[in-house]
């Protein structure tokens, strides 16, 4: 898949949710394969929403969402697990197995895939090292900070090598520091091709990113720049 081609598309897009709540109303965009893109807007906006729709966590009321042209909402409920290899996703809590290890939190996606051992103690370490945790990866979450359990996220999110990572507010529980290492390694694997989509409230971390953003209001995409060139509120 070239830079310049499609990954994913929105086409006439809306989500309303029980008690007529509108949630995203008509949503045409397109996100290409390598493109580093911020998401931005208030709580409510439909940030998370719109992300949703792409691993089909939601599904549209109206409207398809395609990724690499295959409507998303047709998917079968059974082969959705195979379809979410392609999407990695890290989220503001980290949503880590407190019990696991950091090692055995990103073992366990290859585990529920039936690897083998042998795979996943060749790839986990791997993993852990590219994210800068190749000496804490057998210390539990408990013994680990933010940023670090974070980076255990991350490297979940990577451990199938997916064409894109969807980031929902990854810095919203984070220090100033570890933000911006968590910013880094996303910028790191953008440029190895991956598709990062960057929902975030942080208008620091967007103005340095200098980037394409997509602001959303109200369920609606009001601008779209290649760069960050105005004050969020």
């Amino acid at each position: 898949m070239s830079q310049e081609e499609t990954i994913i598309r929105f086409e006439n897009v809306s989500k309303v949710f029980p008690g007529d709540a509108v949630i995203l109303a008509d949503v045409n965009i397109s996100f290409r394969s390598g493109e580093f893109v911020s998401i931005v807007g208030a709580s409510g906006a439909g940030k998370s929403t719109l992300l949703k729709l792409i691993y089909a966590e939601e599904i549209p009321t109206s409207g398809e969402v395609y990724f690499s042209e295959r409507p998303v909402g047709k998917i079968n409920r059974k082969h959705l697990p195979f379809f979410r290899r392609n999407i990695g996703t890290v989220f503001q809590d980290f949503k880590l197995l407190p019990q696991k290890t950091a090692f055995e939190n990103v073992a366990y996606a290859l585990e529920v895939d039936g690897r083998s051992t042998a795979d996943i103690n060749e790839e986990v370490p791997e993993i852990l090292s590219i994210v800068g945790l190749g000496r804490k990866m057998h210390q539990f979450p408990k013994q680990l900070s933010g940023g670090e359990q974070q980076r255990v996220s991350l490297a979940r999110a990577l451990i199938h090598r997916p064409k894109v990572i969807i980031a929902d507010e990854p810095t919203g529980n984070l220090d100033p520091v570890a933000s911006e290492e968590i910013i880094r390694l996303l910028l790191e694997i953008n440029s190895f091709g991956t598709t990062v989509l960057l929902a975030t409230h942080n208008k620091g971390i967007v103005d340095k990113l200098g980037k394409r953003v997509v602001l959303i209001d109200n369920g609606r995409i009001i601008e779209d720049h290649d760069k960050s060139k105005y004050i969020l509120k």
